[in-house]
């Protein structure tokens, strides 16, 4: 399975990301694990750059602060090699019901220990149990006018892949496509 993906990022990130490979996200809040994530195609409402564009743009804005952390945005295009048995893809059905079984499972062994569960700990359990590299979904994502205005919808209007093991993507491949002012 073949991707082009195009992640969204402070400009300042660029020659890092250049050098060294994408940092993946951290912490528990993450919406499908601890990785590095695109934008594909697939069910977008726009093109993947212009996602990538405006995911950065919003990223920047610091709500507490009411102000912007950086002032440059940049878009970064990478090929995503991935093996079909190590990559969910939620937008089939039975990745959806094992997904849903998992959960059920996860739910029962936090619930045993008494402690929160969160959706990380069922991407931690899919990459440890069964290698999984990479998440292909169908989501929604509050962009700009959307926060702005304040419209809550969760009819999904992008497709993205959460990349949790950095050897798969291309590093060859990783290229600026664009920068601009926020």
């Amino acid at each position: 399975m073949h991707f082009i993906g195009n992640h969204g990022t402070d400009e300042k990130c660029v020659s890092s990301i250049l050098k060294n490979g994408f940092i993946p996200s951290k912490g528990k809040k993450q919406w499908y694990g601890r990785g590095v994530y695109f934008f594909i195609d697939g069910i977008n409402s726009s093109s993947i750059d212009k996602l990538a564009e405006q995911w950065a743009k919003d990223q920047a804005y610091n709500k507490e602060t009411k102000k912007t952390n950086y002032s440059q945005y940049a878009i970064i295009e990478a090929k995503i090699i991935s093996e079909k048995d190590t990559t969910i893809d939620l937008r089939e059905d039975d990745a959806q019901k094992a997904i849903n079984h998992v959960r059920d499972t996860i739910k029962n062994i936090c619930n045993s220990k008494n402690i929160r569960m969160c959706d990380d700990e069922i991407w931690l359990f899919m990459e440890n149990k069964f290698g999984i590299k990479a998440i292909i979904t169908n989501t929604y994502i509050k962009f700009g006018y959307e926060r702005i205005k304040r419209i809550d919808s969760r009819i999904n209007n992008c497709t993205i892949i959460s990349v949790l093991d950095q050897n798969i993507i291309d590093k060859n491949s990783i290229k600026l496509i664009r920068k601009g002012d926020i």
